[in-house]
């Protein structure tokens, strides 16, 4: 089956939904379907390109950070691919078309299958569900009656974890299936050799540096532990966004500053493998979800992740067995899920070797593409 990929974001550019389109277009194409993707341009990446078998389109639109987008630019996107698409489509003879986010993206997929009659799956991520993000609510309010001719005319509709299907569906009257998100196990490995028992405990958190991740809530808990063990402790924060200044200046004012390393977005990714292999524990203290690719990426690198019990976090964490979760907002719950950490090292280490055997077993990006096209046989 030929398949076109749409997603305003590819790596480098974005996060989460941007990895996923990557490593779902490989699985596709080492499975025997060409694959193209149609994205956006970034620096000196622009037109076609052959990444690992898969031919990425990037249009030539306005981007001014690769983490983030504005509503005018993903507008932007949006404007260029409408026009660019139908061609794009018919030089990949595409038969079916894969759709990362109803909004911005799920317009182009609409008009795909308007004109060329092309079955879509809209792969929800998140933000496009109505009540996950409370700061965009009136968006949703307003854009509805798109969004809902675009859920309406798809084959299947994907959500990576049964919260945000079960948002989705309580927003609009349309089933939609749970895949969730898969991890490359070979990529993000354990290290070759066991880490030696490290003084002081290293905690990584790897992101987007905005309010949703709860950052300021856990540094208030490091301040904690870091006063009753001083040089016990080491966080190490892989990731940039509109709340840096922010939290550099709360870590210096709790205390934790000079135990802090603000080492913003790794370009290679090989590095940003070293820093979860390096790291005690990965920590993801957010206050919603999709299915964060950062929790799937420690567990397959055999780091324990300490996480908040929410949507999302808790199908990944299954907690005391391959991780711990603390109830969202119990700083208590959180001290002492990182405390029992570091004095019980071998426990830590079952965790994490945990975490890997079940991202080896149920996680790969193999099954979840022939999930995906399953679903999409069904419009073919």
């Amino acid at each position: 089956m030929n398949l076109l990929l749409i997603n305003y974001e590819y790596p480098p550019l974005g996060g989460g939904a941007g990895n996923a389109t990557m490593f779902l277009s490989r699985a596709l194409h080492r499975l025997g379907h060409p694959t193209a993707v149609l994205t956006s341009a970034w620096g000196e990446q622009r037109g076609i390109c052959d990444d690992h078998g898969v031919a990425v389109h990037r249009l030539p639109v306005s981007r001014r950070e690769a983490n983030r987008a504005s509503a005018g630019e993903m507008f932007g996107f949006v404007r260029a691919a409408l026009a660019a698409a139908p061609e794009v489509a018919r030089r990949h003879r595409a038969e079916a078309v894969i759709v990362f986010f109803t909004l911005p993206c799920g317009p182009v997929a609409l008009r795909l299958h308007r004109r060329l009659g092309l079955p879509y799956l809209v792969s929800l991520r998140g933000g496009d569900v109505p009540g996950l993000v409370p700061e965009i609510a009136w968006q949703h309010r307003l854009l509805k009656p798109l969004r809902r001719r675009i859920l309406r005319a798809a084959t299947a509709i994907v959500a990576n974890d049964a919260g945000l299907a079960d948002l989705s569906r309580r927003a609009d009257p349309f089933p939609v299936e749970v895949v969730h998100n898969g991890v490359d196990t070979d990529f993000f490995r354990p290290a070759a050799s066991s880490r030696p028992g490290s003084k002081p405990t290293e905690i990584l958190f790897v992101g987007r540096l905005h309010r949703q991740k709860n950052l300021l809530f856990f540094l208030e808990q490091l301040a904690r532990l870091h006063a009753a063990e001083p040089g016990a402790w080491q966080f190490t924060v892989v990731g940039d966004g509109e709340e840096r200044r922010t939290l550099e200046l709360a870590a210096e004012t709790l205390g934790v500053g000079s135990i802090t390393s603000w080492l913003g977005w790794q370009k290679d990714k090989q590095d940003l493998v070293r820093r979860y292999q390096q790291a005690d524990l990965v920590i993801n203290p957010s206050l919603y979800e999709g299915m964060p690719n950062v929790v799937l990426e420690a567990m397959a690198c055999g780091r324990p992740v300490v996480a908040s019990d929410i949507p999302g976090n808790n199908t990944l964490v299954r907690s005391g067995e391959t991780g711990l979760l603390f109830p969202l907002g119990d700083g208590a719950a959180l001290h002492r899920a990182l405390a029992n950490l570091r004095r019980e090292p071998v426990a830590a280490r079952r965790l994490g070797e945990n975490a890997r055997r079940r991202m080896e077993a149920e996680f790969s990006w193999a099954r979840v593409a022939q999930s995906y096209l399953e679903l999409l046989g069904r419009g073919i």
